[in-house]
């Protein structure tokens, strides 16, 4: 799929972020867009900023509230689509949709672990089995999933929990792969590719938070702030003078340093992963710092989980860590 002018695309998670910036890549292309996410405020403000861009005349960009991890919502969204589009085709999916959390398989509640799983791993899946027989009804499809480099090195360094999400983009990466084939025997029309981005300047660690408590960074329970304290404790810091406040500020600053301070930009990584679908490329690594961990961790697999490796990744990849 060389152009997308005129086709019709699906994008999860299209209110912030790397979604966002598909939705407005894709509308710019003249490509209809059907955006869904949790939050209409956030959706607006993509249309708004589509709207600035100025797509070309004819262009239909929708919203849908759905909540990926959940089939009827999803199903939903397929006939809203379908009626607001006015279609029974569809040529693009991007399963983009995603959170963090969960952890630890140890310490963390189940609850928060399987939503985490559920929408980053069952969106995915459920994405693909609901818009699947549009695609068939297509000349030609494409569909596209967001793993992460967490899909092939299930870490954040050997002081953090880290299972939920890493869980769900390996299985993001295994399916989409073991698809190239079962899509090539059974729907050779339809292309499929896995997305493994590196530190991404997005929203996530924000709208994850939003997900699973309902509340912002300074608006934190108490309960909320007991668990973010007692998972510092366990990466090896003192706690004793960290006051309530303190913690609020700490989850406000890794918000800020997250978005901030990445080495790619949603808008970049939008870019990358679009070239990538035109060149029918069925593996795309976003980020020179994706690039290199997938070196390291190629080259040296049995000690990909050990301190040193860590360090050495860390000043490869250019990372930045710290309060």
């Amino acid at each position: 799929m060389k152009e997308f002018t005129g086709r019709f695309a699906v994008v999860t998670g299209g209110g912030t972020g790397m979604g966002r910036e598909l939705a407005r890549q894709l509308a710019a292309e003249g490509c209809n867009v059907a955006m869904c996410d949790v939050s209409q405020k956030n959706m607006a403000e993509t249309v708004a900023l589509i709207e600035e861009d100025r797509p070309p005349q004819g262009t239909r960009v929708t919203t849908h509230i759905a909540d990926v991890s959940d089939e009827s919502q999803l199903q939903r969204f397929r006939k809203e689509f379908e009626e607001q589009q006015q279609t029974d085709k569809l040529h693009l999916l991007f399963n983009n949709a995603g959170i963090g959390g969960g952890g630890s398989f140890v310490n963390d509640p189940r609850e928060e672990w399987e939503r985490t799983f559920n929408v980053c791993w069952g969106g995915v899946y459920l994405g693909c089995r609901t818009f699947l027989p549009l695609m068939l009804n297509a000349d030609e499809g494409h569909i596209v999933n967001t793993s992460s480099v967490n899909g092939f090195w299930a870490s954040l360094g050997p002081q953090v929990s880290h299972t939920a999400y890493a869980a769900a983009k390996f299985a993001v990466k295994g399916f989409t792969e073991a698809l190239v084939t079962d899509l090539r025997l059974t729907a050779p029309h339809i292309k499929a590719s896995v997305v493994m981005p590196g530190h991404i300047g997005t929203s996530i660690v924000a709208n994850s938070r939003k997900v699973m408590t309902g509340t912002d960074a300074d608006e934190l329970s108490g309960e909320d702030i007991e668990r973010a304290r007692a998972r510092i404790g366990r990466m090896g810091l003192d706690t004793a003078q960290l006051t309530d406040d303190a913690i609020r500020a700490l989850a406000a600053e890794q918000h800020r340093r997250f978005l901030e301070e990445a080495p790619t930009t949603a808008a970049e990584a939008a870019k990358i992963i679009l070239d990538g679908v035109k060149a029918e490329r069925w593996r795309i690594l976003v980020g020179a710092d994706a690039h290199r961990m997938d070196e390291l961790v190629r080259a040296d697999p049995e000690n990909a989980y050990e301190p040193a490796f860590f360090e050495r990744l860390i000043q490869e990849v250019g990372w930045k860590l710290g309060g």
